[in-house]
């Protein structure tokens, strides 16, 4: 403001009569600064008192809430204090109501006690008297053991004596017995041995004869195998020489399959190194390329830049000497003009002056002109050059792709063509081996078929002598086999004479033995009898005594049960008083416990209250609190929206006064240049008005938009950054867990690298090994070598590569598995990157609906930010509108070279026809703000009175609820006092029944037990006399079987010795008839023996015919067999020939379609690159004409 006061005085001061208007002039813009400083104090002031509003709002609000804490809290405290009021009173009652109750128990146990020891004294004379009479009836039953024991022992004694007799009777009759029979055991003996010398005679005659037939027998066959084994021998040694060409065949052809497997390695390594030369020249040539793109593009930059400097340069030092000669030519028109003293003269000058100064003007522009066109066509020139230079590295690019496509698959199908023919030739060296080995095995056949050929004679004489051996022997055999049979009739004859002896003796044996057990058993009875009585007497005594014993075991048992009617009768009495104590006692304790839940419940009641009219203030509070900090918002945004209104009525009031004095300075009448030069300080003063006018409007902008701001964040800020942190710490923890299983997964595949290294060095160790012990094999086998243990040597080293070669065949699968692992493990990474990817994406889109349902959230308050920024937006674009206007108005006054009173009153009628535009413009804008802010309060004040209806309706009925609770558990509680009383009521009545019932049943049970034991009582007296009535019966019974079983034996024993007498009888018919069916079945031997001896006659000529014609069968089955051979060896030459000739169609075949598909995968590729390169072509082409339009060069 100062440099523009300065200005406006300066050129205001060539004349006197411009003063009024330049004090006018100054004073407006003197009043400017101050006023916006007295705005900005007032500003601050208002701020202030902001403040201080809201520090009182915000303490009586603290102290308001601190005042309803102290009252609910002093409310909570005297309700808890009464509840520990009544909490001690019922402790009290029920330590009382305790001692009342063990009090009664324990003069209750006394009673109990008491009964316990007069039933216990009766028991105790009860079972003396039973003690008493079980000791006497224990003296009677010792006496009858004794006397019982003494009569047994006189009775085993008679028995023994009586025992001794017949067992001296018994042995002199049996060694009668025996003697006979030792007599008739020699003279069977004596018999027996002549029988057994005839029967050894015999048979080592025949011995001899089997002797002779064998010793025969084997000589002819050890001739006839010493034939055969000559012959076995030859078919040995032709075996062995036909391994030995075999070998000779074969190993060439192995020695081929090595060399072809060799070659095959070798192959495929120079293969790669060529295609791995390829490739790497390839690359080296386009990374040249690069490079050489990469410097020619910074070159082409650098130097359309340098270019376009030196442009600017050039236009730089044009535009400096233009505004010199402009300055030098003014001042010199300026200096002839002072010397002029006609105004039209020096109005000529003027628009003299004025004109060269235009052209000057032109003369610039011309060249900026000129300069911008040199610059665009030096741009359009760079943007070209870059172009080619972009379509150039394209073709290269292209280029280096098709060559790297061709050589990559040229590769892939040279190594097929290398497989292929490796493949062939292996195949065809395996084929041929195979048919080697084919023959070699058809060879061995025929000689083998030869061998038994030759064989089969000498075999079929060897049978024929085996079937003369067989047939001599079998007739030999059935001679010896009819002498034995001879012998052992006659032995058998003897025996069964033997037999009859025996039978006699074991007859009178068995008569004597069946006398003595007959005694014997006699004797026992008799003895066992007697003991049986003497045994009875005395069970039946001891039985008497114990059914005594358990006569008075009764008696006291009777007496027990009556005691313990008695005890239990006193005992049922005493627990139904002392159950009726319990269940008054548990009366009065929930009675007490009832009566404190009540008061507690009481006081909950009156402490829920209490805190719900709290939290009702609390609500009320905090509404009225918003309320009145919103009303002191409005208050400060009115206030600074008045301020700001104030200094745009201020700019309204100066462009007014300006206005007027410039039509002041108009009609003065003003010189051209002063009015000019004002014209042209006052545009530059509008424009700075304007600028700073636009500022004053931004920063009360940017305060209404930071309260806004500041209620979103006050809203929104904490909540969402920490739901904002636990997103981004959730998805940073999810693709950690992703990124951990990637580096295992690598880790894993660096292992299974390591390994597949380690074992590819072992495989080529181990072919190194096998190259070695091969040529080691071929010295040894060339005689070479000076070893002495050749073949040892020859069987180790083929061992060892035996080995080898499984080690390879090992290795090699150990690498394809490991191959495969990798391939896999590869193949897990590319679902981990994919699932990164997804997270990422996953959590950019949370991040936008955590940003939307955020903004959704303080749309409310996002609504009046736009809306008061719109009017902000609206006033803005009116201010400028409105300076527009005013420099318009400037700017055509200045422009005007004559500017007449016509002119400037057309100027001026548009000028306040933009005055009153702006203040009506001005005036809406005002309304328009207080609208947004009354609006916004207005909005929150309805928000706020809705919450404390809300606030109010929900504690009325949270206090209605409580209310409606407290009173049904008031009735709840009395009504459970009722239902105690009703239940003590009822226990006491119930427990009474049950005493009752108890005393009726134990009194019912008590008369069942004395019948039962009087009933047991007269049993065991009626068992007694029972007992008597037996032992009379039984011991008479005893007496009548002594007698009867005496009579029994003596029966018993005249029946077994008829018995005996029979069975001798029927054994000795027995062995007759066996004498006569051994002779009858010797006879019949004899004859069957005969015909055997016939028929071996025959099997044995019977069998040498079928050995004749077998032997002819067999010698043409050989012969067919060998020629069936030969017929195989042809054919199987044949098939090797068509196979081969197969293979070698199919290889030419397989490497046509392999230049075939060569072809046409280059051809493909071709066209594929060339269709990349066409798209790369169109997208650089869009990119270079996007580029082009953004730059304007088009």
């Amino acid at each position: 403001m100062k440099s523009f006061e300065t200005d406006l005085k300066e050129q205001l001061s060539v004349d006197k009569k411009y003063l009024p208007i330049s004090k006018k002039l100054v004073a407006v813009l003197r009043d400017v600064n101050p006023f916006l400083a007295q705005t900005i104090e007032k500003h601050n002031q208002v701020k202030e008192k902001f403040f201080q509003t809201m520090v009182e709002i915000n303490k009586d609000y603290a102290e308001n809430m601190e005042n309803y804490k102290r009252s609910l809290d002093l409310i909570i405290e005297k309700n808890h204090d009464e509840i520990e009021k009544s909490q001690k009173e019922k402790v009290h009652k029920t330590h009382e109501l305790n001692g009342n109750l063990k009090s009664e128990l324990e003069v209750i146990e006394q009673k109990i006690n008491q009964i316990n020891l007069d039933a216990e004294a009766s028991l105790d004379k009860a079972d003396q008297v039973l003690k008493r009479d079980l000791s006497q009836i224990r003296k009677v039953m010792i006496e009858a053991k004794k006397v019982y024991q003494e009569t047994t022992l006189e009775i085993e004694k008679e028995k023994t004596e009586t025992t001794k007799v017949i067992a001296k009777s018994y042995d002199l009759k049996v060694k009668a017995v025996e003697k006979k029979l030792k007599k008739f055991e020699t003279d069977f003996e004596k018999k027996l041995m002549v029988i057994k010398e005839n029967s050894q005679k015999a048979s080592s005659d025949h011995d001899d004869s089997y002797l002779t037939i064998k010793n025969t027998y084997t000589e002819l066959s050890i001739s006839l195998n010493k034939k055969i084994n000559d012959i076995k021998k030859k078919y040995q040694q032709s075996l062995v020489s036909l391994d030995k060409s075999y070998q000779t065949k074969i190993k060439p052809i192995q020695k081929s399959i090595e060399d072809l497997k060799k070659e095959y390695q070798e192959t495929q390594k120079k293969a790669l190194i060529t295609y791995s030369e390829k490739l790497n020249s390839l690359n080296v040539v386009f990374d040249v390329q690069k490079q050489g793109y990469e410097t020619k593009r910074e070159r082409i930059i650098h130097e359309g830049n340098d270019s376009i400097t030196l442009f600017n340069s050039k236009l730089s030092a044009y535009r400096e000497s233009t505004q010199k000669e402009k300055l030098l030519k003014s001042r010199e028109m300026r200096d002839e003009m002072k010397s002029l003293e006609s105004e039209y003269e020096k109005d000529k000058k003027n628009h003299q002056l004025t004109r060269e100064l235009n052209s000057f003007d032109q003369e610039l522009n011309k060249q900026i002109i000129r300069t911008n066109k040199d610059i665009l066509v030096k741009k359009r020139e760079t943007q070209k050059k870059l172009f080619e230079l972009d379509q150039k590295h394209l073709r290269e690019i292209n280029e280096w792709r098709l060559k790297k496509s061709l050589y990559e698959y040229e590769k892939k199908q040279e190594f097929a063509k290398i497989d292929l023919n490796y493949n062939h030739n292996i195949s065809a060296s395996e084929s041929l081996l195979k048919l080697q080995e084919i023959y070699q095995q058809s060879q061995k056949e025929v000689l083998l078929l030869n061998h038994n050929k030759d064989l089969l004679p000498l075999e079929y004489q060897l049978a024929i002598a085996a079937s003369i051996q067989e047939r001599e022997l079998n007739l030999l055999a059935n001679d010896a086999h009819l002498t034995i049979a001879s012998f052992k009739h006659e032995e058998q004859t003897l025996e069964f004479e033997h037999k009859k002896n025996l039978a006699l003796i074991e007859m009178e044996r068995e008569k004597i033995k069946a006398l003595f057990n007959a005694d014997t058993q006699v004797l026992n009875t008799t003895t066992q009898l007697e003991l049986e009585k003497e045994k009875a007497k005395r069970d039946y005594s001891l039985k008497e005594q114990d059914l005594r014993s358990e006569l008075s075991q009764a008696i006291f048992n009777k007496s027990k049960q009556q005691i313990q009617n008695k005890l239990n009768e006193a005992t049922f009495s005493i627990e139904s008083d002392r159950e009726i104590i319990y269940i008054d006692n548990k009366y009065t304790l929930e009675l007490i416990k009832e009566k404190a839940k009540a008061e507690e419940d009481k006081r909950t009641f009156f402490v829920n209250e209490a805190k719900y009219k709290h939290q009702q203030r609390v609500n009320n509070e905090k509404a009225n609190r918003l309320l009145k900090t919103y009303q002191c918002e409005l208050e400060l945004q009115q206030e600074q929206t008045e301020m700001y209104l104030n200094i745009m009525r201020l700019l309204y009031q100066n462009h007014q006064t300006i206005e007027k004095a410039v039509s002041e300075l108009y009609h003065v009448p003003s010189h051209p240049e002063v009015f000019k030069a004002t014209l042209k300080i006052l545009i530059d003063l509008n424009q700075e008005l304007l600028n700073s006018t636009i500022q004053v409007t931004e920063y009360y902008q940017k305060i209404d938009q930071d309260f806004y701001l500041k209620k979103i964040d006050d809203l929104t800020g904490y909540k969402y950054m920490l739901k904002h942190e636990d997103m981004m710490n959730y998805y940073e923890q999810e693709i950690e867990k992703i990124n951990e299983q990637k580096k295992l997964i690598q880790k894993e595949i660096s292992l299974l690298e390591e390994q597949f290294f380690a074992n590819q060095t072992e495989l080529e160790r181990n072919h190194a090994f096998i190259n070695q012990l091969g040529k080691i094999n071929q010295d040894i086998k060339s005689n070479e070598s000076k070893s002495e243990h050749r073949h040892h040597d020859l069987k180790e080293n083929q061992k060892l590569l035996s080995n080898h070669e499984h080690e390879v065949k090992r290795i090699k699968q150990n690498l394809t598995r490991i191959e495969k692992s990798i391939d896999e493990k590869h193949a897990q990474i590319t679902p981990l990157d994919e699932e990164i990817i997804k997270l990422e994406t996953k959590q950019k889109d949370s991040e936008k609906d955590l940003e939307k349902t955020k903004h959704d959230e303080a749309s409310f308050f996002y609504r009046y930010l736009n809306r008061n920024q719109k009017v902000y937006l609206s006033f803005i674009h009116q201010l400028k509108q409105h300076f527009d206007g005013i420099n318009q108005f400037y700017q055509s006054l200045y422009s005007e070279v004559y500017v007449s009173d016509a002119f400037l009153t057309l100027e001026l009628k548009k000028l306040k026809k933009n005055f009153l535009i702006f203040d009506k413009n001005l005036t809406i804008h005002h309304q328009r703000f207080l609208d947004v802010m009354l609006k916004f309060y207005q909005t929150n004040q309805k928000e706020q009175e809705a919450m404390i209806r809300g606030f109010k309706k929900t504690t009325y009925q949270l206090i209605h609820s409580l209310n409606a609770n407290y009173e049904n558990n008031m009735k709840y509680h009395e009504s459970e006092r009722k239902k105690k009383l009703r239940d003590k009521e009822r226990q006491i009545t119930a427990q009474n029944d049950k005493i009752k019932k108890k005393l009726e049943l134990e009194s019912i049970s008590h008369k069942k037990k004395l019948v039962l034991d009087q009933s047991v009582i007269r049993s065991l007296e009626q068992k007694i006399s029972e007992n008597k009535d037996k032992q009379e019966q039984e011991l008479k019974l005893l007496n009548e079987n002594q007698l009867s079983i005496a009579t029994q034996y003596a029966f018993e024993h005249q029946q077994k010795t008829r018995q005996l007498e029979d069975l001798f009888n029927k054994t000795k018919a027995q062995i007759d008839s066996s004498i006569m069916n051994a002779d009858k079945n010797h006879t019949g031997l004899e004859a069957s023996i005969g015909n055997k001896n016939q028929v071996i006659l025959t099997r044995y000529q019977a069998s040498h015919d079928k050995n004749l014609l077998a032997l002819k069968q067999k010698t043409k089955h050989y012969e067919d067999l060998i020629a069936k051979q030969d017929q195989s060896n042809i054919e199987r030459n044949n098939q090797y020939d068509q196979n081969l000739k197969r293979m070698n169609q199919r290889r030419e075949a397989e490497l046509n379609n392999i230049k075939a598909h060569l072809e046409k995968f280059s051809q493909q590729t071709k066209n594929s690159q060339n269709r990349v390169l066409h798209r790369d072509y169109r997208i650089l082409k869009k990119a270079h004409r996007s580029k082009l339009r953004l730059l304007h060069l088009n």
